[in-house]
């Protein structure tokens, strides 16, 4: 490992000296960043997935998109406190494998610990929203360095592409020690928020200070509760206003007895008016019903 690596590994998170990261990250010039450009097309889908809170629903578009900018939020994979991104799930060229998750169950990895608690057993309520690019997205992407157990097809793909260009190209070694340093912390999980503190800090840098990348409208990563089974955007709020649009949503109760679960979708929406969403219970057939009721004996509702 060479110079970058040490000055990054002395780094105390617990301390959150910004200034001493980023000076890290100015020794190497804008240009010398070498990064991975990623677009999602016009047309393209995409799915946001949040808990319910106990006895509330969500009924504006508002509360499905972005949180807004006054929100206490801590250190994510992909944001620092008080910038809200906007982050979402996509859909992986192979989604329709049958060895593939669908996204609706990437973003359940994603958003609910008592999904991933192999334990746990209850009924939770969440609502998934469906989203639109209605203009073209243009992404980075940092290379898929770390350990994906299901990687899908494209981030074998990227991979490959990566150690190619890697090998053939003459690279600032600063840069390149710093970006593969960043591509492995963003594959890790954290016990605490704060740990996030270094790749928060340096995705903020590439989509905001780096006149190389600042442009772009976010940013794209394999999923790490997902194993790398789908992909996880981080996009600007005031790309989301411009280009991309609510299509619809969906409230589900996931059931689940330990490792076994079965997720009902229980109304979909069936109109927005004025950013109001009107919803419709789904009817159920005898043969979901009896499904449902297999699975939520002895179950309680957690939210």
């Amino acid at each position: 490992m060479g110079k970058i690596t040490d000055l990054l590994d002395a780094i105390n998170v617990a301390n959150e000296n910004t200034e001493e990261l980023y000076e890290i990250f100015r020794m190497v010039t804008d240009f010398d960043y070498p990064v991975i450009r990623f677009n999602i097309y016009s047309g393209s889908g995409m799915i946001r997935q949040r808990v319910n809170k106990k006895g509330e629903d969500f009924e504006k578009v508002s509360e499905l998109s972005y949180p807004p900018f006054d929100c206490v939020t801590g250190y994510e994979r992909a944001n620092v406190p008080y910038q809200p991104m906007f982050y979402a799930c996509s859909f992986p060229t192979d989604y329709n494998d049958e060895n593939t998750p669908p996204p609706r169950v990437v973003s359940l990895q994603e958003t609910s610990s008592f999904f991933r608690d192999k334990v746990a057993s209850g009924i939770e309520r969440s609502t998934v929203s469906r989203w639109e690019v209605v203009k073209d997205l243009e992404l980075v992407a940092l290379p898929f360095l770390a350990d994906y157990t299901m990687a899908c097809k494209d981030i074998k793909t990227i991979k490959d592409d990566w150690n190619e260009a890697v090998k053939t190209n003459t690279l600032n070694q600063n840069g390149l020690e710093l970006v593969e340093y960043m591509a492995r912390e963003i594959g890790k999980t954290f016990a605490s928020n704060v740990e996030y503190f270094k790749i928060a800090n340096f995705v903020n840098y590439l989509l905001n200070v780096n006149e190389k990348t600042k442009a772009v409208d976010g940013i794209i990563y394999p999923s790490v509760p997902a194993a790398g089974s789908g992909f996880n955007m981080a996009i600007k709020p005031s790309v989301v206003d411009e280009k991309i649009m609510f299509v619809g949503a969906s409230l589900s109760h996931l059931l689940k007895k330990g490792e076994q679960s079965y997720l009902h979708v229980v109304n979909k929406s069936i109109s927005v008016e004025d950013g109001h969403i009107t919803y419709q219970d789904n009817v159920m057939s005898d043969e979901e019903k009896k499904m449902y009721n297999s699975y939520a004996e002895g179950l309680e509702m957690r939210n």
